[in-house]
């Protein structure tokens, strides 16, 4: 077995790496001066806040800067792997999925592809059978929609593989994929192999190149921070691998599982991964398993998707409070941490961005511009990691999160935790 910093990325100049963390370290001290200055004299509750949030962003680009992931050598293990996508009114995207997987570097004869018809209304069905005939797939046709975890174990009664792959049907694995996400399976105690996914369609609306950048940072940075303590708590449902072992005695607990009295109809990655973490399993992250995927392009349909999230990640996060602190100290701390962070955020922003001003004459542009400071060093982050490449967007395309990120921390997050026990996908 072999050690590989993935913090390296192939066509990133020391330069830029340097000009990074120049700024990085600027920035940093440049926020906590900002920040806590301006905060001294507010409640203690605040102060904490301030720091929390420091420590927490400071934290994830330190991790991501020594989380070398311990990987078996190329080909090392060749396991039978069955790749599981479930679809619902996706017409010829997911044959579009079904092409891609049928490029991928893998011996054949240990390679089974499950496609699944979710009860889908449109056409969808009419093009998993064209990728049946075309690339010999197994296909699952449902005649009514029973949901994504459903439709999944429904599947998996098919499932005889030693690894386990699930793919969103608008995703996209990378050839090398599966060879570079199954090093990761290093120990036993690894359950799954969390994937890194980029964006597909970053070039459709200043959201998609918006969302490019975030889903580069939220994977590089906060993942590799979770899997450094073996303990990533959300295998995006996009692309990640599994033990078939460590999953199947959890299948039915997942797809029945419970919030206040209401079935979890979304959040299925979170959820899985969560069970796993129960159960003493390790998680981890790697960079070099890659995948894209389709995201919104219109502010509406990111807006419900963010709700949806928002709602998937309290459930989950209340649920594995229960148990998180089992897991290695760096770990328990930052899930606390976040958790502590997502619930303080709207009082926080209610207070410098609305009252504040109207009872002490607090000046919002000071709140603003320590936000405004943190997506300037994701941003550079983005620009010094980031390998050049036809889909990298400009430097200041994360420039519209701030905006988006008050609104939806002031409106949209209290609206998910009003309406946490919703089943709704609001997109579906």
């Amino acid at each position: 077995m072999t050690g590989q910093n993935f913090s390296e990325n192939h066509g990133v100049s020391n330069h830029r790496r340097s000009v990074f963390w120049v700024i990085f370290v600027g920035t940093a001290f440049t926020m906590l001066f900002v920040r806590v200055m301006f905060t001294l004299e507010a409640h203690l509750l605040f102060l904490v806040y301030t720091w929390t949030v420091a420590a927490t962003i400071i934290s994830r680009y330190v991790f991501f800067s020594i989380y070398k992931p311990t990987l078996l050598e190329y080909d090392e293990y060749q396991p039978t792997v069955t790749i599981i996508v479930p679809a619902k009114n996706e017409s010829s995207g997911i044959y579009n999925t079904a092409q891609k997987l049928s490029l991928l570097d893998y011996p054949q004869n240990k390679l089974s592809v499950i496609l699944i018809d979710d009860g889908s209304e449109d056409d969808t069905g009419v093009w998993i059978e064209k990728a049946e005939r075309d690339f010999g797939f197994n296909t699952l046709h449902l005649d009514e929609n029973v949901g994504k975890r459903v439709a999944i174990s429904r599947a998996m009664e098919f499932n005889k593989s030693e690894i386990t792959v699930f793919v969103d049907s608008d995703s996209f694995l990378d050839k090398n994929a599966l060879i570079e996400g199954l090093r990761g399976f290093s120990d036993s105690k690894i359950a799954a192999v969390c994937g890194h996914t980029d964006v597909e369609n970053t070039d459709d609306s200043w959201l998609t190149k918006m969302q490019t950048q975030q889903y580069f940072i939220a994977f590089k940075t906060f993942k590799s921070l979770e899997s450094y303590y073996d303990s990533v708590t959300c295998c995006s449902g996009c692309f990640s691998m599994y033990r078939t072992n460590a999953i199947t005695p959890l299948i039915h607990e997942w797809t029945n599982r419970k919030f206040l009295g209401k079935y979890r109809t979304f959040g299925d990655d979170r959820g899985l991964t969560n069970l796993l973490l129960k159960n003493g399993n390790n998680t981890v992250y790697l960079p070099e398993a890659k995948a894209t995927t389709i995201v919104p392009s219109d502010f509406l349909g990111y807006s419900r998707q963010q709700l949806r999230w928002r709602r998937s990640y309290l459930m989950e996060s209340i649920s594995g409070s229960a148990h998180m602190w089992k897991r290695p100290f760096g770990a328990a701390l930052i899930f606390y941490m976040t958790l502590f962070l997502t619930f303080m955020a709207p009082i926080i922003v209610t207070y410098f961005v609305l009252i504040g001003p109207i009872i002490s004459g607090f000046n919002p542009f000071i709140y603003l511009a320590g936000i405004a400071l943190i997506l300037m060093l994701h941003q550079t982050f983005y620009w010094a990691f980031q390998p050049d490449s036809e889909k990298k967007v400009g430097y200041l395309s994360l420039l519209p999160m701030l905006p988006v990120w008050v609104i939806f921390t002031l409106f949209l997050l209290p609206w998910a935790m009003f309406t946490i026990r919703s089943t709704g996908w609001e997109t579906r």
